[in-house]
């Protein structure tokens, strides 16, 4: 206990002497005077301490510039269907998944009938032709799935799709012949996306 006391009256002395031989008396600093300045000035500073004009003192002015922003909103267009004659109007969407790149088409309101096309890239296809797939596709190929509006998918054995890069993307198929469950459809349509 006795060491604990001496540590810490020695710490306190030392911390004592180090105040007083660091504090100084008031007289000695500087002091800055305020020059008058009648009011309607320039806005600048009025050099208290007297600095020469070569100093790097100076007057400093800041002009601030006007900045419009503007945004563009692209709305992508519906995309049709038709289905055994009839046409339908769905929302189509793009985007990458699992390796590949898929591009679905829904109805705005409940799930089916729909279409999902896969192709084998990791953004938009390019423009060009792609022969229908119900497998995986690789390149040059799509793979293509109808959903019929009892939920049933299926995928023709043959044809293409064709897409257009652009703004909208599109992709345009014609008479594709899809047997889903017990039925069979008649497809043509552009899903843009």
């Amino acid at each position: 206990m006795k060491k604990t006391i001496f540590t810490f009256c020695s710490i306190a002395t030392v911390c004592c002497a180090i105040f007083f031989a660091c504090a100084k008396d008031d007289n000695s600093i500087t002091h800055v005077t305020y020059v008058s300045q009648a009011s309607g000035g320039t806005g600048s500073n009025p050099n208290p301490n007297g600095a020469p004009s070569n100093s790097g003192y100076g007057t400093t002015t800041a002009t601030t510039a006007a900045t419009t922003t503007s945004q563009t909103t692209t709305t992508t267009p519906p995309s049709t269907l038709t289905i055994n004659g009839t046409p339908t109007t769905l929302t189509g969407l793009g985007a990458p998944l699992s390796g590949y790149y898929q591009v679905t088409a829904k109805p705005s309101t409940g799930t089916n009938p729909q279409l999902a096309l896969v192709f084998a890239t990791l953004a938009a296809p390019p423009t060009g032709s792609y022969n229908v797939t119900n497998t995986a596709p690789t390149t040059g190929l799509c793979q293509f799935t109808f959903t019929d509006a009892s939920g049933n998918p299926g995928s023709p054995s043959a044809g293409s799709v064709s897409v257009t890069a652009g703004s909208p993307n599109a992709c345009t198929f014609s008479n594709l012949v899809c047997t889903c469950g017990a039925n069979t459809y008649t497809l043509s349509g552009t899903v843009n996306y």
